[in-house]
This record gives C-alpha cells, sequence and structure tokens, in this order.
C-alpha cells in the first residue's frame, strides 16, 4: 500500500508539473508594449481616462490627446464619432487638486489639426492647471 500510495503522489506530481509547463508554453508573455484594454463603456460612443500630462490611460474611439496648453486638452475622436453633434461628458479624476474645476467645449477652434476633437478645460481656483480626467460621450 505505501508503495502505490507513493507512485500514485509521484505521477500526480507529475502531470501536475507537466500541466505548469505546458500552460507556460501555452500562456503568450505580456509585452512592455502591449496595448491597454478598452474600458468597458457598452452605452458610450467615446470614452477616456486622461493623466495630467495628457497621455491616457485607457480609452474607447479616442485616437489621442493632445495637450496643446497649461490646462487645456484636444481629446481627438474616432471618425466614427462626431464632436460637432457631442454632448461630451467630464469629469475630474479622484487625484486632482479638489480646489479644481473642469469644463468642455465642442469649439475645437483651439485644436489646430484636429478637427474631430472635444476641448477640455481643467483648472484650479480660477487659472488653468493641468489636472487629470474622465471624459465620455454618450
Amino acid at each position: 500500500m505505501r508503495v502505490s500510495s507513493r507512485i500514485a503522489t509521484f505521477a500526480a506530481t507529475a502531470i501536475s508539473a507537466s500541466g505548469l509547463a505546458l500552460a507556460a508554453l501555452t500562456t503568450p508573455a505580456l509585452a512592455a508594449s502591449a496595448p491597454v484594454p478598452s474600458p468597458i463603456a457598452p452605452y458610450a460612443q467615446a470614452a477616456a481616462q486622461v493623466n495630467a500630462n495628457g497621455t491616457i490611460t485607457n480609452s474607447k474611439n479616442v485616437t489621442s490627446v493632445t495637450k496643446v496648453a497649461t490646462g487645456k486638452y484636444c481629446v481627438q475622436l474616432h471618425s466614427d464619432v462626431s464632436a460637432a453633434r457631442a454632448v461630451p461628458i467630464a469629469t475630474l479624476r479622484s487625484s486632482a487638486d479638489w480646489r479644481s474645476e473642469i469644463f468642455t467645449n465642442i469649439d475645437n477652434s483651439n485644436c489646430s489639426g484636429h478637427p474631430n476633437s472635444v476641448l477640455v478645460y481643467t483648472g484650479k481656483n480660477g487659472a488653468a492647471a493641468d489636472e487629470p480626467f474622465f471624459l465620455i460621450i454618450p
């Protein structure tokens, strides 16, 4: 009984080890430049999580964000979404200063070269300031 118990334990260990090796071979390694997954926003035409420096943490139908000045961001939308017909909603992220404010504008005249953009302004105490934000186009 002891020998069969040891054989069973050895067999289970060998199967487990081979399973781990197989899993390691079949699971793709994450590349350093792997794309960030899209946010789950099924009812939004476009959405983005933007850092204060203008980099995108994740997005849906947002092709780029350009920080054109302190507290002024041009959010370029995918061609499937019309900025001219959009009703953008923006809110500051929790890491923003508590005295901050945020505004959006579909007049993208400040976004030269980006005709399908929404302009987002962030500020603090009435003055322009770089702040992180969320933007959604319902």
